[in-house]
């Protein structure tokens, strides 16, 4: 599995819905809101890997929650719909030449910005399942 190569895909997708998006971490002082993932421990299990995918989202605690709330829905989307794609990363299918990764989301949590000194978070968590072409 070429990591790299997912996570370009990944990072793409998520620039899609928010430009403020980064691999690993953020740039030292980064304007909010904005999103970090990184891509996790990992099961190898016949016939795909499965990763676990992080996607931080991260805003001033000066703003109402409402703000990274609605950011954290688009990016996760309705799930897949029957006929429809889904409108965001929760059960979606990257398809490439090399692989098949499909996502879908595990938890999601809000930590208040009391926990992270003046900025408020939602993570969540997906797991992710690639198969190589």
């Amino acid at each position: 599995m070429n990591t790299n190569a997912i996570a370009d895909e990944i990072l793409a997708y998520l620039k899609t819905k928010h430009s403020r998006a980064y691999r690993n971490k953020s740039p030292k002082k980064p304007t909010y809101p904005y999103v970090v993932f990184r891509i996790d421990s990992g099961v190898p299990s016949y016939p795909s890997e499965n990763r676990y995918i992080n996607i931080d989202i991260y805003d001033s605690a000066s703003k109402t929650s409402r703000a990274v709330e609605n950011l954290a829905d688009l990016i996760d989307g309705d799930g897949k719909r029957e006929g429809a794609e889904p409108t965001g990363f929760n059960r979606r299918i990257i398809d490439t030449d090399d692989f098949n990764a499909f996502f879908e989301l595990e938890q999601r949590q809000y930590v208040q910005s009391e926990e992270l000194a003046g900025v408020q978070l939602i993570n969540m968590r997906y797991v992710m399942q690639v198969f190589s072409k």
